[in-house]
């Protein structure tokens, strides 16, 4: 597991990302909160963070308070600020939404943690224990997992593949969406906690979960993600011009970061999908210079999983949709991907968006012209993962069998959490509590 001997680009020594919230706008919107007995945005954060608290610190002027708040719930404080699908949590279970518009949680959390980082103040690690502990994976489950351990005062010690940690925040996420200064700083401030980061070490390539154990690491947190784009299987996927996801944004982010050739992007491009990444890609290739870009997706408009306000972005920016529509196969010439043939769905059963759910309808096929085919239909975790971990078990999709409080797997020093766990992940606020809990179980077992 080498080191890498070159210098990161700038964007990781600097601290000078910039509050979507002036401070005046902070204190007002904090002032319209409502501070409910119960409040139900509390219950709809997958990771607990105390919001009326927070904000009320806000409110009285107390920024260090508000963010010490929020990241003993969640250290990516300022990520997922920005990243978060807060109107289906959070924001959308806001009371106020009843009498006005609801409060802008995320924009106020994320405004308390550009106010922390910019001070440079570090954080403070717990009283040492000397429990070694290995996380596999920078990603967000990851870095809550080590920096909840580091503040119970265990050694954590992060195993990140790539030159950088973040995981999806910085090989995935464009950018625009989620500033990679405020990553960086966010992942300083972790490793202050006294969590050490190996980055370029990539876990089974060479080692085991027992080479850990051996070299004398007492348990071990799996966050290694979903790393496998998913294929729909159908005609044409090997043609050139045809690619996922992972691939292209993973391309488009190490450009920006300088860590690699800016990708090639042709006119014409079809994005296969609805959700959340499937804008993400419609905005990277924009940003990369493609003139038609195309979505197909099963989903109606209001079924889509993509949150309303990324869809009518992508609007703003030209993207055509076609919805409820299925792809056929990926039409070529001379080796090369020429565009898709689809045909229009509807459902057999209400309410189940799933493609065994789909019924063509005869005598609506059609054909879309491409240059380029983006898959962005979800991942699972890498196939060899499991050689790598013996004791481990995984289900029938290739994800880890976990107990879903703890994190816990079938091996008792080993858990694990996020997207490479059954059930797990989705999110990165999901994945940065499923990260936490297991941390609290990790304690509780080196405690014996």
């Amino acid at each position: 597991m080498e080191q890498p001997r070159e210098p990161l680009p700038a964007c990781d020594q600097r601290w000078s990302a910039v509050s979507v919230l002036t401070d005046t706008q902070a204190k007002l919107e904090a002032v319209r909160c409502l501070m409910c007995d119960d409040p139900p945005c509390v219950a709809a954060c997958p990771a607990d963070v105390p919001v009326k608290h927070f904000i009320r610190a806000l409110r009285f002027d107390a920024p260090r308070r508000a963010i010490n708040l929020i990241r003993a719930r969640n250290v990516l404080a300022g990520v997922c600020g920005l990243a978060c699908p807060v109107e289906e949590l959070c924001v959308g279970a806001c009371t106020s939404t009843k009498l006005t518009t609801p409060i802008a949680i995320g924009k106020l959390q994320h405004y308390a943690a550009v106010r922390e980082l910019a001070s440079g103040r570090p954080a403070q690690p717990g009283p040492a224990t000397g429990k070694k502990v290995a996380v596999i994976g920078g990603g967000p489950s990851g870095l809550a997992a080590a920096a909840e351990l580091a503040r119970c005062g265990h050694r954590p010690t992060i195993f990140e593949k790539n030159r950088r940690a973040g995981g999806v925040c910085t090989y995935g996420v464009p950018g625009h969406r989620v500033p990679q200064d405020l990553v960086a700083g966010e992942i300083d401030y972790i490793q202050s906690l006294g969590v050490e980061l190996k980055t370029s070490a990539a876990f089974g390539e060479t080692e085991t979960l027992d080479d850990l154990l051996a070299a004398g690491f007492e348990a071990v947190y799996l966050a290694c993600g979903a790393q496998q784009a998913i294929r729909p299987g159908i005609a044409g996927e090997d043609l050139a011009g045809v690619t996922t996801w992972k691939h292209l944004l993973d391309q488009f982010s190490r450009c920006n970061l300088g860590e690699g050739e800016r990708p090639l992007v042709p006119d014409s491009v079809i994005i296969v999908g609805g959700g959340s990444v499937a804008m993400d890609v419609a905005s990277a290739v924009h940003h990369l210079g493609a003139a038609e870009i195309d979505i197909v997706c099963l989903e109606a408009p209001r079924e889509m999983p993509a949150h309303d306000d990324e869809v009518a972005e992508a609007r703003d920016l030209g993207v055509r949709f076609h919805t409820r529509v299925m792809p056929l196969r990926i039409t070529g010439h001379a080796g090369r991907a020429t565009g898709l043939d689809a045909v229009r769905i509807r459902w057999r059963e209400p309410d189940k968006f799933v493609p065994g759910n789909a019924e063509q309808i005869d005598g609506t096929e059609f054909w879309l012209p491409a240059e380029l085919v983006v898959f962005a239909i979800g991942a699972r975790p890498a196939a060899s993962l499991a050689a790598a971990l013996p004791g481990v078990e995984f289900d029938s999709g290739g994800r880890i069998i976990v107990d879903a409080e703890t994190g816990a797997t079938t091996r008792p020093d080993v858990f694990a959490g996020g997207d490479v766990a059954a059930g797990g992940g989705a999110t990165i606020v999901r994945s940065v509590a499923e990260g936490k809990r297991a941390a609290e179980a990790i304690g509780d077992f080196l405690r014996g």
